[in-house]
């Protein structure tokens, strides 16, 4: 099971338009008004203002645990030693180089930050350039409870063996699923104060199960700026994820508010609109086998 909540903020910004070609400059001269728009938006966001912000932000929540800061191509800063408390570190890494930055398609600064039995990525987006339904920034926040993780030299057998009787408790996966959305709530509160001329909205929050799919059973890559992009996944890819899931659908499925997904973390409807069967029955229409483990997962 995966906690999963993105904030969305948006910022001022001017859309961008089209240079008139010669139909349009006739139209325009015959009194008409040509489409010159693009769907696309330039918003007023600085590189070192969001840094600056987020900053801010994270210390408030106390998640100061950097993990990286990438613009565009340019690494600013990774933590290859995993030293705790270094949002610091990761600031000065940034104002070396920042004079230098100047516009920038995609900023990614992400943290980690463990508390209440949770261990939580967050990754803040920054795109100056963006389709106009969509932000200038976005904060995308996945979490996954401490308990259900992998110790270390725990091979399957013994991870399924301590993890299943835990997954039939639905008071630890309840109190998880409020913890996740304080602290969603909490960051989206942070990052408002930090940018008081933005409008930060919570565009998600919730628990989410990966339902096998004999149809593309492994995990497709996506890209940051996908819709459905886990930065836990992406940092800390977890070996017994697809096991759990397939191990503790059942659990999982009987409790409120849990969502399914596939392995890209894409929201699943209720039934295959293809007539490919039901979600829950993997594709084929054949129930999935609860306590069975796909060496693929």
């Amino acid at each position: 099971m995966k906690l999963y909540g993105t904030i969305t903020v948006k910022v001022a910004g001017n859309e961008i338009l089209k240079r008139p070609g010669l139909v349009a400059r006739i139209r325009k001269a015959l009194g008409g008004e040509p489409d010159l728009g693009t769907g696309r938006m330039r918003a007023s966001v600085e590189a070192a203002a969001v840094v600056d912000a987020v900053r801010e932000a994270l210390t408030e929540l106390g998640a100061t645990n950097a993990v990286s800061l990438v613009i565009d191509d340019l690494v600013v800063f990774q933590d290859r030693d995993r030293r705790p408390d270094d949002l610091g570190d990761l600031f000065l890494a940034f104002h070396d180089v920042g004079s230098a930055i100047g516009e920038f398609g995609l900023l990614r600064l992400a943290v980690e930050h463990v508390e209440a039995g949770l261990h939580l990525v967050l990754e803040v987006q920054a795109q100056p350039e963006h389709h106009k339904d969509e932000p200038a920034v976005r904060v995308v926040v996945s979490g996954r409870i401490q308990a259900f993780e992998p110790r270390a030299g725990e091979d399957a057998e013994a991870y399924r063996a301590r993890v299943e009787p835990l997954a039939r408790d639905p008071r630890l996966v309840e109190l998880a699923q409020l913890s996740f959305e304080s602290f969603v709530a909490r960051t989206r509160d942070a990052i408002a104060r930090a940018m008081p001329e933005a409008r930060t909205e919570v565009a998600a929050s919730e628990a989410r199960v990966v339902v096998p799919d004999q149809r593309r059973a492994r995990r497709e890559e996506t890209r940051p700026t996908d819709q459905n992009y886990d930065p836990h996944d992406a940092y800390y890819p977890s070996p017994m994820l697809g096991m759990m899931s397939m191990a503790m659908l059942g659990s999982f499925m009987m409790m409120p508010g849990v969502h399914p997904v596939d392995a890209s973390n894409t929201p699943m409807e209720a039934s295959d609109p293809s007539g490919g069967g039901d979600w829950w029955d993997g594709g084929d229409g054949g129930d999935v086998d609860a306590g069975g483990f796909d060496a693929d997962w």
